[in-house]
């Protein structure tokens, strides 16, 4: 664990990116498996309050797509409070090195409240 907050990594990024991959080349049973576990991990991790670090500078959005009004920035190397423990699937994006990506974590950065691309933070 704590050579993955070393890496700026989180439990909750490290098994969402896991169920993301083995989705995306059919592991049907190890898929539904891994979901489960990045579930209650991610849940487990941030009933203390998990943080997400931006790679790169990213708008604060006052809704989960790219065009709905920016409420405030969340800049490189910046940490922002994780409201919510799960990933929402809304708008895609084109942003931070992916292409048609539709999901989104909840922050909250100095007392702004929004959405940012989970593309843009790790």
């Amino acid at each position: 664990m704590k050579s993955l907050k070393r890496r700026g990594l989180t439990v909750t990024t490290v098994l969402t990116t896991a169920a993301f991959v083995a989705g995306a080349f059919g592991a049907t049973s190890a898929s539904a498996s891994t979901q489960s576990t990045a579930t209650k991990a991610s849940t487990l991790a941030c009933a203390g309050g998990d943080y997400v670090k931006a790679h790169e500078s990213v708008k604060i959005r006052k809704s989960k797509k790219v065009n709905s009004t920016a409420l405030g920035l969340l800049p490189e190397g910046k940490k922002a409070k994780l409201l919510k423990c799960s990933v929402d699937l809304a708008g895609t994006y084109s942003l931070c090195g992916w292409d048609d990506d539709n999901r989104w974590h909840h922050i909250s950065y100095r007392g702004i409240k929004g959405y940012v691309p989970l593309a843009c933070v790790v």
